[in-house]
């Protein structure tokens, strides 16, 4: 087990104590839509042979359908088969806001801040269409932090704070958080809890459940959260971590499933639990880079077979794309030539994207079903374009 845990359980409606902050969060990975399976109980993994398969290169991968995100300062939108730009933005971000989750689950929207700084403002805008709109406005004090998108994508969770961290706190500051959600079909915000850092990670409407990261000094997860929204006052379900890791959380869009990558001085660890049980939380034997969901499914993926041996920073080249199914403890991989991470997945499940970091960086398309690949330009952000 990567920490010691310990439980607390408290009301949300009272006061909450501050969680100061200096830097951000580590993130390797962008834009990972996914949908995870049923499940009506938690299995215990065990060591299962992989069943594995070539992949090759092949024309008529790349889909129309699909897109994604390309750009520095300004972002463009482009499908995976032409470079034109079907709409633009500028996005802002700040701390630890590249951790949101940016993509609907559908593929159909990005959420962004524009501003984000002194009274944030969150926009929903249409990936195929451009379409525009303002959801959540922030108090003129307050500054965008971390968001999720609800499993079925009809709202937003987010995370805001005044800017008063460490150094503001140590100067007389008063630290100042928020978490609220906002109804996209009818507009509708509720402030939910206050007093916390939180990382959004997911929010299953159907069962009136948030989850979110605690985060606090050097920008380390120090804890996992658990708000349950069914009655008031709001009950806050705290798992901490002793010692505080660094780390990522990642859930599977149906929020039934979330992912915890640990990131360590020479190799990375994962576990994954079940999204309102991190007591039944499992680790998974990792020796890879990057981790995912694999949309429409209950899968994990990641790069596996690193070479040359030992590498874990550019220039490294995978060879091995790996799935555990965490309901059957099922493993299979692909095997080829990938780029050096996993980055995220077509919204449908359809194709892995792995970054080749090296010059020329490029996205590696690895179609699952014929395993056949193909090469894009750097992008990240995947999404659905009809």
């Amino acid at each position: 087990m990567l920490v010691r845990l310990r439980e607390e359980v408290q009301e949300v409606s009272r006061p909450l104590a501050a969680v100061l902050i200096l830097g951000a969060v580590v993130s390797c990975a962008r834009g990972s839509d996914d949908i995870g399976g049923p499940s009506t109980s938690v299995p215990t993994i065990s060591p299962i042979a992989a069943a594995s398969v070539a992949a090759s290169a092949g024309p008529g991968i790349l889909d129309d359908r699909f897109g994604y995100v390309v750009g520095e300062r300004e972002l463009k939108v482009r499908s995976e088969t032409s470079d034109a730009a079907i709409t633009s933005f500028v996005p802002q971000g700040r701390s630890w806001t590249s951790l949101s989750r940016t993509v609907a689950p559908d593929g159909g929207a990005i959420a962004y801040w524009a501003p984000v700084n002194d009274g944030a403002v969150l926009h929903v805008r249409s990936a195929a269409t451009g379409a525009d709109r303002a959801v959540f406005t922030a108090a003129s004090d307050m500054s965008g932090n971390t968001f999720a998108w609800s499993s079925d994508g009809t709202g937003l969770v987010i995370a805001i704070d005044n800017n008063c961290q460490e150094i503001c706190a140590v100067q007389g500051g008063t630290p100042k958080q928020e978490l609220w959600t906002v109804d996209l079909p009818t507009g509708a915000t509720e402030k939910i809890a206050t007093g916390r850092y939180w990382l959004p990670v997911a929010w299953d409407r159907t069962a009136k459940l948030i989850a979110a990261g605690l985060t606090g000094p050097g920008g380390y997860l120090i804890g996992y959260d658990i708000i349950d929204t069914r009655l008031k006052p709001y009950v806050s379900k705290v798992t901490g971590y002793e010692p505080a890791l660094l780390g990522q959380l990642r859930a599977s869009s149906d929020a039934r499933y979330v992912l915890l990558r640990a990131y360590g001085a020479t190799a990375d660890t994962l576990s994954w639990w079940p999204l309102a049980e991190p007591q039944k939380r499992q680790d998974v034997p990792f020796d890879g880079s990057g981790a995912e969901w694999r949309p429409g499914t209950s899968e994990i993926w990641w790069l596996a077979g690193l070479t040359p041996a030992g590498c874990r920073v550019p220039p490294c080249v995978g060879t091995e794309l790996v799935a555990l199914d965490v309901v059957t403890g099922a493993r299979r991989s692909i095997r080829g030539t990938f780029g050096g991470s996993l980055v995220g997945f077509r919204v449908d499940g359809s194709a892995a994207m792995t970054w080749q970091r090296v010059a020329p960086e490029s996205l590696i398309v690895v179609d699952v079903a014929s395993t056949r690949t193909a090469t894009l330009p750097v992008g990240g952000w995947f999404v659905r374009l009809r």
